[in-house]
């Protein structure tokens, strides 16, 4: 008779530990345009304005700007949300409403980077004002908005609402910027700690409301990185990440990116498996 060795009893439970980080790179990503006749004008325009806006921006303190490929304005919004908005105002128009294709234009995004870990907060907000200033003073300033026409009635004034809100936003070409936090070997160590004890210790009460004792450690797993546990911030995480897609920025191992300077929660988790005695 074959003797059927039974499986042995186990139990598996999760830990997580939150970590708070500051940014320690300020990533900057400004958009420089130029249209000209001629396509072969409007690389070498673009090449010269992106050689002026790496001379600023050094200047300012930057210790990295690199530029990236050029491409067409089709492609030039790497916020998915601004596509999808654009995509939507343009199935509202009619076709008599469309504008006239303008000169099609050359862009090339540029990525500045500078070392922020340890800096006071005011002075990081200082520096981003003085770059919003260096970046507004380098295009062409908006256009004044037109004044409203007279309506002759309710039904003009809707029908001049409707055109209105069918209409797509000024094109918005002022730089993005994000805030690149990376956890120490110390932080990660004491987190990973942290977790795998309250894995350990939701294991021992489950042993126990079984009537069994926790035996030896089966497997022990850590998910790959850490990740902003905060679920209202999906949209945000989602546009951080097209945005640095579209970036010459190579992230690290463990690198959390986020739109606010202030500093963020990362979640740390353990997953253990014990067996039962």
């Amino acid at each position: 008779m074959t003797d059927v060795t039974r499986p042995r009893k186990s139990v598996s439970t999760s830990g997580t530990a939150t970590v708070r980080l500051r940014p320690a790179l300020l990533l900057m990503l400004l958009r420089v345009r130029a249209a000209e006749a001629t396509l072969d004008l409007g690389l070498a325009e673009v090449k010269q304005r992106c050689a002026d806006a790496v001379r600023r921006l050094t200047r300012l303190g930057a210790a990295r700007v690199e530029a990236g490929e050029p491409h067409e304005d089709d492609r030039a919004e790497p916020d998915p949300m601004a596509r999808m908005r654009a995509a939507a105002l343009q199935r509202l128009r009619r076709p008599a409403e469309a504008p006239l294709p303008e000169r099609r234009g050359v862009n090339v995004l540029l990525t500045a980077t500078w070392d922020i870990a340890g800096r006071p907060a005011e002075e990081v907000l200082l520096l981003i004002d003085q770059l919003r200033f260096d970046a507004a003073t380098d295009g062409d300033p908006p256009a004044p908005p037109a004044d409203p026409p007279p309506w002759s009635g309710p039904e003009e004034q809707l029908r001049a609402m409707l055109a209105q809100a069918a209409t797509p936003p000024p094109e918005d070409r002022s730089p993005k910027f994000l805030y690149v936090a990376r956890p120490g070997d110390e932080q990660l160590a004491r987190a990973l700690e942290e977790a795998y004890g309250s894995a350990r210790r939701a294991a021992e009460r489950l042993a126990h409301a079984a009537g069994h004792r926790l035996g030896e450690l089966s497997s022990l797993n850590s998910a790959p990185g850490v990740r902003d546990g905060r679920p209202d911030q999906l949209l945000e995480r989602q546009r951080c990440a097209a945005l640095l897609a579209a970036s010459s920025h190579e992230p690290r191992e463990g690198e959390v990116v986020s739109e606010d300077l202030r500093a963020l929660e990362v979640t740390i988790s353990v997953h253990a498996t014990y067996h039962l005695e």
